[in-house]
């Protein structure tokens, strides 16, 4: 065997290596860089490196109304964020009134704690094509209200769209179509499924079509939203607590539904000097409202 000892001492401590090496990934690195920085909450940082884009999250230390929540990710293949960040620019110039309502959706999900894909809740990119493919249903004239698009988006999400059933996507002006393993269910009929979503929505017959060249492999995802940079990717896929996003979009529509109705019956509500008491009744733990 060759000589290993080296007569003259090591002036610093060398690199594990074989069994020995420390296996940190950049994320990990990075993350354990961030916790020295005074303006992190070091207890917040979360390195989520099992995912197909490892992202770093942390809050800033500011006070509660004013913490800042932060993800990091890093370039790689598969990574759209650029491409992503400017298709949301133009969605945002297109459907102005997206913006108020994305962040509304976006807190009201952050405090019932449905807000991360890999617990099982709505990513915001996710989030952003849910919405962006309702506004897409929606008649010109009702841009300018955006409390009854807020409403009826919750509505619609909440209380008549199947995630078992439909896929979205907002390619192409968007449309719904039947899930690739769902389509052949004998209970499923296409004139009657149109036409209840017609009554309440307006779609029309051609917007909820067969998409037989969509995977199989996604047939089984809890939640079909097909990712407009990377067609036949679903950024849905882990949204298993999807029945639970349901339910508290249908929970949050019936308690604004029934704040209209105690307004509409003579009550009060700036008597408490809050000044959106419609949003205060959606987003009850937010100080901002």
């Amino acid at each position: 065997l060759p000589e290993v000892h080296k007569e003259a001492p090591a002036d610093a401590p060398g690199d594990l290596e074989g069994r020995n090496a420390i296996n940190e990934s950049s994320q990990k690195l990075l993350a354990r860089k961030l916790k020295s920085e005074s303006w992190i909450e070091p207890r917040s940082i979360k390195v989520i490196d099992r995912t197909v884009i490892p992202v770093i999250k942390f809050s800033t230390k500011d006070a509660r109304s004013r913490s800042l929540q932060l993800d990091i990710s890093f370039d790689s293949r598969g990574h759209h964020g650029m491409d992503s960040a400017n298709m949301m620019k133009v969605t945002m110039e297109t459907f102005p009134m997206i913006r108020p309502i994305v962040l509304v959706i976006k807190q009201f999900l952050l405090d019932k704690g449905l807000l991360t894909a890999y617990t099982g809740g709505l990513s915001s990119h996710c989030l952003f094509l849910m919405v962006t493919r309702y506004l897409q249903e929606q008649n010109l004239a009702c841009w300018a209200d955006v409390g009854s698009l807020l409403m009826g988006c919750l509505d619609f999400y909440g209380n008549v769209f199947d995630p078992r059933m439909v896929g979205i996507t907002v390619s192409n002006a968007g449309q719904y179509f039947r899930r690739p393993h769902y389509q052949q269910r004998p209970s499923y009929q296409h004139d009657s499924f149109n036409n209840e979503l017609s009554r309440r929505h307006s779609f029309q017959d051609h917007d909820v079509v067969a998409m037989s060249s969509s995977p199989s492999t996604f047939g089984f995802d809890p939640l079909y939203v097909e990712d407009p940079i990377s067609l036949g990717n679903n950024v849905g896929r882990n949204s298993f607590r999807i029945n639970q996003v349901q339910r508290a979009f249908s929970d949050a529509h019936r308690a604004l539904v029934a704040t209209l109705e105690w307004d509409m019956n003579g009550s009060d509500l700036h008597d408490d000097g809050i000044k959106f008491p419609l949003l205060k009744s959606l987003l009850p733990n937010s100080d901002n409202v």
